[in-house]
């Protein structure tokens, strides 16, 4: 074989492995969204087969056809086989693009895939197993119906790829933690105090409206959005924080056990709040125990000059309170103790209560942010604002400007006059109940529009029976998005004594928002609670 000829070879070998890059974005997306961890990408395998194996399906059926006439292309003239390899490797490309670009719709993703140097490396990482799969073979000889088949092993072949990065991600992790760690040390000279805020649920709004109380008085920097883990808290503070900040609020998410101690080892804080801790993640946590522990993880690493503030939930955090004993600390939400709350009204605006302080001060605030949990919210973020300097005045004034964060609780009127309470951020069995009150304080026709719980193990099925009861004591009508997955929910309805007819179960969230547009308008009051992340649906 000639150097032409032996060219058109490895380009028709080639063809299918990077075609299969082209048409693997829907399976990069679950890898992004499960944390590039391998059991939460082979989860969303065992969850969506279908949506996961069609793609290389298709791509190999095409692959087929092409490597046909790519084997027949290989016996004509040198010159000739190599034109006619590149254009059937351009057509398989092309094919590859085309299954890809259907297979993850971007317009419609709730969180679209982000080219990060991560994900790159990923792609890197899948087309160096599958060339080390296809070159030795490619060498002996073997047909060309080996490699246009190779699409069809693509969500194999991108977990292979996951443990070959596995590795060098945690070496760069290490690098960026520890340059991260370098800053702040460099920081805390001039002054910084870090602040910590873990939980369950709730730390993202005690962190907002934390950092808008303590930006009455100090300059302030929060980590954006939901950076919580190690590399966007860590990129936070390489981009973000400068000289000028006298706090950093950190949020810390964690969805294994090890997550918080790797955080506090990290950015070693001074001051932390605990704000809940309730059954989440249970699939990557096993127990409550651990989640438990895993959020309190934060409080052993304060020193001991540090502040801890707790929330009174009367449960879990309450008795993690009682047994810190190494440092000071509150119990917002008790009285005397951090700040408390009295003669509190709620309204379909939002929250008037009375902030007190063990000092005696007492200050009337009026906040948008409705719902009895979320005064709860307030009380933990004034405790830590009036330990660290800011006047009772100011944290009402902080109060006024802070907004609901989108997904969470946040109201809105649409076009058709319907009243829409968005809480379908990461939902759990505790802030749908919350969800729920705040339903209930709304005049009109309540709907409620869910898919029910993820990632509870063996307490989701029985969690989202008792959704159903909670739904059916409250609610008018239940829109279920899922007809295998709110199974639960629906018989939870049923023998809470919803009349069948107000159970509509619809296939997906489009569908289901078709029939609201086209059906509901001004007097209906419609929550939408919860939404599947793209790897669930």
């Amino acid at each position: 074989m000639n150097v032409l000829s032996r060219l058109a070879w490895l380009v028709l070998w080639a063809g299918p492995v990077i075609a299969m890059l082209l048409a693997a974005r829907q399976l990069m997306q679950f890898a992004q969204l499960s944390s590039y961890q391998a059991g939460g990408y082979i989860r969303a395998l065992r969850r969506l087969p279908q949506k996961c194996a069609w793609p290389g399906l298709a791509l190999s059926a095409v692959a087929v056809v092409l490597m046909v006439f790519g084997t027949l292309a290989l016996s004509a003239p040198p010159f000739l086989s190599l034109a006619a390899a590149l254009l059937l490797t351009g057509l398989l490309l092309v094919a590859g693009w085309i299954i890809g670009q259907m297979a993850y719709r971007e317009k419609t993703a709730k969180v679209k895939l982000v080219m990060t140097a991560r994900i790159k490396r990923l792609y890197l990482a899948t087309a160096l197993v599958a060339g080390l799969i296809c070159w030795p073979m490619c060498r002996a000889g073997w047909s060309l119906g080996f490699a246009a088949l190779l699409p069809v092993l693509t969500p194999v072949l991108l977990l292979m790829g996951l443990f070959l990065a596995y590795p060098v991600e945690k070496a760069i992790q290490l690098i960026y933690r520890e340059d991260a760690r370098r800053i702040l040390e460099g920081y805390r000279k001039t002054g910084l105090d870090v602040i910590a805020i873990t939980g369950s649920y709730g730390k993202t709004t005690v962190k907002n409206i934390l950092a808008a109380m303590l930006s009455q008085r100090y300059p302030t920097l929060a980590s954006p959005a939901s950076f919580n883990t190690p590399l966007g808290l860590a990129r936070c503070i390489r981009e973000e924080l400068g000289h000028q900040h006298r706090f950093f609020i950190a949020e810390m998410g964690a969805r294994h056990p090890q997550d918080i101690r790797v955080l506090c080892r990290m950015i070693r804080p001074r001051a932390g709040i605990l704000t809940a801790i309730g059954p989440q993640h249970l699939e990557t946590m096993g127990s409550l125990q651990r989640v438990r522990e895993t959020k309190y993880d934060l409080i052993r690493a304060l020193p001991g000059d540090g502040y801890a503030v707790f929330n009174d939930d009367g449960k879990q955090v309450t008795e993690c309170f009682r047994r810190t004993t190494h440092l000071s600390k509150c119990l917002a939400g008790s009285v005397d103790s951090g700040a408390w709350a009295e003669e509190v009204k709620f309204s379909a605006e939002g929250s008037d209560f009375v902030l007190c302080f063990p000092d005696g001060s007492r200050q009337a605030v009026s906040t948008a942010l409705a719902g009895e949990h979320n005064v709860r919210n307030i009380l933990m973020a004034a405790a830590m604002a009036r330990q660290l300097g800011i006047s009772p005045r100011k944290i009402a004034l902080a109060l006024e400007e802070v907004r609901p964060i989108a997904s969470r609780l946040q109201m809105s009127i649409h076009p058709r006059g319907y009243k829409v309470i968005n809480n379908g951020f990461n939902s759990n069995p505790d802030s749908s109940r919350k969800a729920l009150e705040v339903l209930a304080a709304q005049p009109g026709r309540l709907v409620v529009v869910t898919p029910g719980f993820i990632e509870l193990g063996r307490q989701e099925a029985p969690s989202n029976r008792r959704l159903g009861s909670d739904i059916a004591a409250v609610a008018h009508l239940a829109l279920l998005i899922g007809e295998k997955r709110t199974r639960p929910i629906r018989e939870g309805l049923l023998e809470s004594g919803m009349p069948p007819e107000n159970i509509l179960v619809f296939a997906g969230l489009d569908e289901a928002n078709r029939y609201i547009q086209e059906t509901f308008g001004p007097g209906d009051v419609l929550l939408y609670e919860n939404d599947l992340p793209d790897h669930y649906a």
